[in-house]
């Protein structure tokens, strides 16, 4: 945990807000992502399910085919603890939700749905959209079901398995890759291995979001290859996430780290003195 402190540290320190982005199309992204402040029609139900499970003190049997969890890494584990420790926090999630609604994707990919809560917020956010997300343990999967029928989100479909077999089929399934969240096996060379597979069907309206870029030295070294990639033209490191994008219009490559203007509301207008 101090080193991923260190790491938010530096992050802050280097970070641009709202004032001091000069692209049209990422001051777009600063506004529709991180500083529109609307609470969204899906919100309280998709925390009311999270909530719930909050409360769930039964006990699965956890199959962690990744680079396991930082704050409880037991093969017997709480729904509860599941909840807490390995869904993404409300927040992140309103990012996923509001990058979808956004960029309104028709074929989405999420490699780890763990209990399901950040797949219904990215599914709610295109109802129209395609969705298929995969889940390494049986039962995280099943739960993730029932959270997704309590939901009544009826354009996903969960595969279980592992990344690595069900990837493929997946990827047949879908065809064009509009939108991919990467959220689980947080590893260096597991992320690039399903990067490069990916980027095989993506196409230059394409949007790829790895989550906990920073999780890790591993994970914070797949962030800088995927950066350097010849097709990669821009990047946004929200600390949470890195949003990747493929834009033919992009003149040359650029990388943005950005955080909300709340965060450093003193920087109005200010030079940026960390880059």
């Amino acid at each position: 945990m101090p080193k991923l402190f260190f790491r938010f540290l530096k992050y802050y320190l280097r970070a641009k807000t709202r004032y001091n982005v000069h692209s049209p199309f990422v001051f777009e992204f600063t506004e529709a992502v991180l500083e529109d402040d609307r609470w969204f029609y899906a919100f309280d139900e998709i925390e009311a399910v999270r909530d719930y499970m909050l409360k769930d003190k039964r006990t699965i049997r956890v199959k962690d085919m990744g680079a396991g969890s930082k704050v409880e890494n037991k093969k017997e584990r709480s729904i509860a603890s599941l909840a807490r420790h390995s869904a993404n926090q409300p927040l992140p999630c309103q990012y996923l939700f509001k990058i979808v609604n956004l960029y309104k994707p028709e074929t989405m990919l999420e490699l780890g749905t763990s209990l399901g809560i950040s797949t219904n917020y990215q599914a709610a956010a295109a109802r129209n959209s395609k969705m298929i997300t995969i889940e390494g343990c049986p039962q995280t999967a099943h739960l993730a079901t029932g959270n997704f029928k309590m939901m009544k989100t009826k354009n996903v479909k969960l595969l279980q398995g592992s990344f690595d077999d069900l990837l493929p089929k997946a990827l047949k399934d879908l065809g064009r890759l509009d939108y991919l969240f990467v959220d689980g096996n947080h590893r260096k060379e597991p992320t690039l291995r399903y990067f490069e597979k990916c980027l095989e069907h993506a196409h230059p309206g394409s949007v790829f979001v790895f989550d906990d870029i920073h999780w890790s030295a591993g994970m914070e070294a797949a962030w800088e290859e995927i950066k350097q990639n010849p097709k990669v033209t821009l990047t946004i490191d929200l600390f949470f996430f890195g949003v990747v994008f493929f834009r033919k219009e992009q003149q040359r490559k650029e990388h943005f780290i950005l955080a909300p203007w709340m965060w450093k509301p003193w920087r109005i207008g200010l030079v940026d003195f960390f880059g």
